[in-house]
């Protein structure tokens, strides 16, 4: 039997951060013809990642940072195309709104893309108003809450 691990990590952890932007990469940026190496990445300095590991290799990940006083804010969740539709990603978005939760946290906010919108709706999150279209990467996502 295949063994997850879940656990959090920082970017100082630069092992589990490389894996991390390789990982985002991959099935973020790449698929909307973008490199996330191409990025600023010192703007995630102080987040706070959440990630699964399977035999020490990174399988999903996403990342969260103080948007306001007891909101996070999720960014960048990615799972490794092979580990998809196998639930895997709303156990690791369960075990940091647990952590979020004991750490006293009030809401969690994201921009879902269109494709991770259903996603995020089986989840417990809620629309905050219509689609929009991001300029930033050129796609089209959702504003979404999950209120603690």
């Amino acid at each position: 039997m295949e063994q997850f691990k879940f656990f959090k990590f920082g970017t100082e952890d630069q092992e589990y951060y490389r894996e991390n932007l390789i990982l985002r990469n991959e099935v973020l940026r790449k698929t909307i013809g973008k490199n996330i190496f191409d990025d600023d990445l010192e703007i995630e300095k102080n987040n706070l990642f959440y990630g699964i590991t399977i035999h020490k290799h990174l399988i999903a990940t996403f990342s969260l940072f103080d948007e306001e006083l007891l909101t996070a804010h999720l960014v960048a969740f990615a799972v490794k195309k092979d580990f998809q539709k196998q639930g895997l990603g709303s156990r690791l978005l369960k075990y940091a709104i647990d952590d979020l939760r004991n750490r006293g946290y009030k809401q969690i906010k994201t921009n879902a893309r269109t494709s991770a919108h259903g996603f995020y709706l089986k989840n417990g999150f809620k629309d905050l108003g219509p689609r929009y279209h991001n300029s930033r990467l050129g796609i089209d996502d959702y504003s979404m809450v999950y209120v603690l």
